[in-house]
């Protein structure tokens, strides 16, 4: 879910904490009594209202939110109200509870269903991803996406696996080597940091897990497959930087970063390209790996006309322009100004 940044999300987004808070407040036995509250059963139906349809309208009116995503808020709303009501008051709707679940039932099922679409179609993704003749991080997704659905989770579940597999399956290949290629991580400490961060993840896990295992075991066993979760995330994002530099190659501009982002452009779509910019907004798509000082952008490029990126987790954005800094920015203007960009 992505913030909406306007004044009226976060109005919204005040709204919807004063509707958690007082339908928390409301059941609290020391509050009841403090404000000389008697409750019936007849009080539950304005939280079911509050917790099914206002907040999860208030959350759209927050995020950006799809049709199931909003859905899945309704049934969260069921199951948060049967918590926070005592039982004697919520035992009239307990069928409300039952039908929001088996709706719930109905959409995994459904995913799931997806799912197996994707697997009996594997042989002909693979052979799709062989026919665009692309790495797996620009083609798996794509792939998918012709041969068997643009399902939003699917898309999610396919950067799942591309993070596994860059993290576990890629350790043979080797970073591409042409004359179309400018790094983009060498001049930088991206490395290095996801380095020290894993290996404070694994300290941390080590230290905490045990002191946590004696406090609440259910606790320590999220706590510690989160950070193994992390650290494979890590893993992962070292190896396509390390793999993908940003290439040129087939009349078309190909970068990533990580597995946060990632956009193939063909040259003919490069309406501009700005050098010395500095970067036009916080929207602007940046491919500029981490350092330990902060670190200005070498160039945007500005297009014809919106091209999709590919983001975190699968996600799409429509992009007009994109800021990159390289190891070589000469090389790069070399590349770029053989093809007939236009330089600022």
């Amino acid at each position: 879910m992505v913030y909406r940044k306007t004044r009226k999300a976060n109005l919204a987004l005040a709204f919807l904490l004063l509707v958690l808070t007082t339908n928390f407040l409301l059941y609290q036995p020391g509050v009841q009594e403090f404000l000389t509250l008697q409750l019936t059963s007849g009080v539950v139906i304005g939280s079911l209202i509050d917790l099914t349809i206002v907040a999860p309208l208030l959350v759209y009116a927050v995020f950006k939110t799809s049709f199931k995503q909003t859905i899945a808020l309704m049934v969260l709303g069921l199951v948060t109200v049967r918590f926070i009501v005592p039982v004697e008051l919520y035992a009239p709707y307990k069928g409300v509870l039952y039908a929001g679940l088996a709706v719930e039932g109905i959409l995994v099922l459904a995913e799931l269903a997806l799912i197996f679409v994707v697997i009996r179609k594997t042989s002909a993704i693979r052979i799709q991803m062989k026919e665009m003749n692309e790495d797996p991080i620009y083609s798996l997704l794509p792939s998918v996406e012709k041969i068997a659905t643009k399902n939003v989770f699917i898309r999610i579940l396919i950067s799942e696996f591309l993070m596994f597999y860059y993290a576990f399956l890629s350790w043979k290949k080797k970073t591409a080597r042409h004359s179309g290629v400018v790094s983009m991580h060498e001049k930088t400490s991206a490395i290095a940091m996801n380095i020290m961060l894993i290996h404070a993840i694994v300290i941390e896990t080590i230290g905490l897990h045990w002191w946590l295992h004696e406090k609440s075991m259910i606790l320590s066993i999220i706590l510690l497959i989160l950070n193994i979760y992390t650290v494979i995330f890590f893993v992962a994002d070292i190896q396509i930087t390390r793999l993908h530099p940003l290439e040129i190659k087939n009349d078309k501009l190909y970068i990533t970063q990580g597995l946060t982002a990632r956009i193939i452009v063909p040259l003919s779509m490069i309406k501009e390209v700005e050098w010395g910019a500095t970067l036009p907004s916080k929207d602007t798509l940046q491919f500029m790996y981490k350092d330990f000082e902060k670190l200005e952008p070498q160039v945007v490029i500005h297009l014809h006309e919106p091209i999709v990126a590919t983001i975190f987790m699968g996600m799409k954005k429509s992009v007009t322009e994109f800021a990159i800094r390289v190891d070589e920015p000469e090389k790069l203007k070399g590349l770029l100004s053989s093809n007939g960009n236009l330089f600022i």
